[in-house]
């Protein structure tokens, strides 16, 4: 997504950004969502592809509220975030096997999990503020920029 092969970690922050720790821990959230926003983007924009609403889950989701908000800044819809959340990739894993084993015939994904995996299942959904989809578009406009930055610590270091 960003042509890098490799990356270096790197911080920096503008000359008039106030570094406190909640700002210092935010990079690092929005910086795990950045490459996943440029993703999306080739499918909604070239590919023409709509996202109307998210799922999330995995460690990023474990504090209730944070990763759901920021993800859905990033991406501009609602995110969904159900009790078995925090589960993470193997989780997900398990449940695309089960879905293999035991669909029925014309069985789509989607209706396997909403009528047998999660029918139970309590989850919440949130959209991000306007003031958050608008923070995390200056924030990618600004790390695309860096990009060129990373690209030389990857030759120097």
């Amino acid at each position: 997504m960003t042509d890098l092969d490799e990356g270096r970690p790197a911080f920096a922050r503008m000359p008039n950004a106030k570094f406190t720790l909640a700002n210092f821990m935010r990079t690092h959230l929005l910086s795990a969502l950045a490459t996943l926003k440029i993703g999306l983007d080739i499918l909604t924009q070239t590919e023409q592809v709509p996202i109307d609403k998210l799922y999330g889950h995995g460690g990023f989701f474990k504090t209730p509220g944070v990763g759901q908000r920021m993800l859905s800044a990033a991406v501009g819809a609602p995110v969904s975030v159900m009790e078995t959340a925090g589960e993470g990739g193997p989780y997900g894993m398990a449940l695309l096997c089960a879905y293999m084993l035991w669909k029925d015939e014309g069985e789509t994904l989607a209706d396997y999990l909403d009528n047998k995996v999660f029918a139970d299942a309590k989850s919440t959904t949130l959209m991000a503020e306007p003031s958050d989809v608008a923070g995390f578009s200056v924030f990618l406009s600004r790390y695309k920029k860096a990009l060129p930055m990373e690209r030389t610590a990857t030759e120097v270091l």
